[in-house]
């Protein structure tokens, strides 16, 4: 490729991709979706995501915000947040199998749903919190 070709395809990237800082919902609904993750090396994907594209936006701002905002968290091919209004693209899914940890661990499913029937709609956090204090020897680890 070009030199040239290559700047202008860079310049093409930046100009979708970098728009002037909106608000989050604004920046979500302009990206379509955002990934999420929470390993913090070096910095949650989301945080790095929306850092330039939300005016004033602080790390931890998605998670602080969530619960305001028409969102909701999916999966694509990774983990994420979009508008709740484009959820029924992504539904209904067919899951041909359980899941590896359903298998492995049904007792976390149970804790989950016992968790979810007393508290409702919780934090990540708070699950993970959930899951430990009911089984010390768990220890929470990515996928």
């Amino acid at each position: 490729m070009a030199s040239s070709e290559l700047r202008a395809l860079r310049r093409a990237a930046a100009a979708h991709t970098l728009f002037p800082p909106t608000s989050l919902e604004g920046a979500i609904e302009k990206l379509g979706f955002v990934q999420a993750d929470p390993i913090r090396a070096p910095a949650r994907a989301q945080d790095l995501i929306l850092r330039h594209r939300v005016a004033g936006y602080r790390a931890g701002d998605l998670g602080r915000a969530y619960a305001d905002l028409p969102l909701v968290e999916d999966m694509i091919h990774v983990h994420g947040f979009l508008h709740s209004r484009h959820r029924s693209l992504l539904h209904p899914r067919r899951i041909a199998r359980k899941f590896q940890v359903e298998t492995e661990h049904p007792h976390l499913r149970r804790v989950l749903l016992a968790h979810l029937a007393e508290h409702g709609a919780s934090h990540p956090r708070a699950i993970e919190q959930a899951l430990e204090a009911r089984h010390r020897r768990a220890s929470i680890v990515n996928a």
